[in-house]
């Protein structure tokens, strides 16, 4: 059988449809037949080689896939030909066909649509690991989300909500406010201007009724890190997800003691190998919140699979927010 792939042949934006042909799946695998594909922004860094994993080049890119499955490998039980799923993969997402792990594959809530299936995979699976597995968030408890339009902060916004919490959203720019309240955030501050410190935690003390955060969620990392952390309450916990600001901060680790404070890491791919148990009753917890109508990506922009440059910009295109997604049915 062949079929049609996007192939990235290095980081100076080389990267081409080809028609090959599609491995049978080996033992505990799965063949999918690709109905649309999740682009996430560590896709972009995998293309421009400066993600923290590197592929030898020529590769297929792409992590989250949604689809059908076309043909179960040896010994496999947990799927069958015809279910509808989704897979989170290391790379070769972008393909009408994927042979992938069943131990990436999962069913798709029984109400998602191929698109939105494919635009909640990486996110919203991070969103569990980071408020679920390492924050512990309690229902009551408030939540600082900064880098909130994004696609992660979107989804930690609406499960955080959806477990009960206070949600803050922090953006860079008033035109974001809308997008993120639309999503779910409770109130909303800005990341921008001056003395950051001062001003993030102004906001979120006049946010939070007088009160520090429980819980601050950070994407950007740099002084939005710092800024943060000054913004966290006795026994607060600051969870470290990614560095959007392209700036990895440091902690000064007295102030953790004085503030009997705790930084901790979120880290969502090393999760599937050691917990595997664990994301599995994650994505079994999203696919439920999901059916409920609590939650929902957020999609902007739907393209074709050969308008893959197009989607590439969108990505990029941070200054309006939501997920991009190609289809391919």
């Amino acid at each position: 059988m062949r079929a049609v792939l996007i192939r990235s042949y290095g980081p100076a934006a080389d990267h081409r449809i080809e028609q090959v042909e599609c491995n049978a799946p080996g033992a505990g695998e799965i063949l999918i037949r690709v109905q649309a594909v999740g682009l996430n922004y560590p896709d972009l860094l995998m293309l421009e080689g400066k993600y923290q994993v590197r592929h030898e080049t020529p590769f297929v890119p792409g992590r989250d896939a949604a689809g059908i499955v076309a043909a179960a490998g040896p010994n496999v039980r947990s799927f069958r030909p015809g279910d509808r799923v989704m897979c989170q993969v290391s790379h070769g997402a972008w393909a009408q066909n994927v042979v992938a792990p069943v131990s990436r594959c999962y069913f798709m809530p029984e109400k998602a649509t191929f698109t939105q299936a494919a635009a909640m995979i990486t996110p919203y699976n991070t969103a569990y690991v980071a408020i679920v597995l390492r924050s512990r968030l309690k229902a009551g408890e408030s939540a600082v989300v900064t880098g909130a339009s994004g696609s992660v902060g979107i989804a930690l916004i609406q499960v955080a909500k959806a477990l009960g919490a206070y949600v803050i959203a922090a953006v860079s720019s008033p035109s974001k406010t809308d997008f993120v309240q639309r999503c779910g955030a409770d109130a909303v501050i800005l990341t921008s201007g001056t003395d950051l410190k001062k001003t993030f935690k102004e906001q979120v003390l006049a946010a939070n009724r007088g009160k520090e955060a429980d819980v601050v969620f950070d994407t950007v990392g740099g002084e939005v890190f710092a800024a943060g952390l000054r913004a966290l309450g006795f026994d607060g916990r600051l969870i470290v997800i990614g560095f959007a600001g392209s700036q990895i901060p440091e902690v000064k680790v007295n102030y953790l003691l004085f503030r009997n404070l705790s930084v901790i890491g979120a880290p969502l791919d090393v999760n599937f190998t050691e917990r595997p148990s664990a994301m599995e009753a994650g994505v079994k917890m999203l696919r439920d919140l999901y059916d409920r109508g609590l939650l929902r990506p957020c999609i902007k922009t739907v393209l074709p699979l050969d308008c893959f440059h197009e989607a590439i910009q969108q990505v990029s295109d941070t200054a309006t927010p939501g997920r991009v997604v190609l289809t391919l049915a």
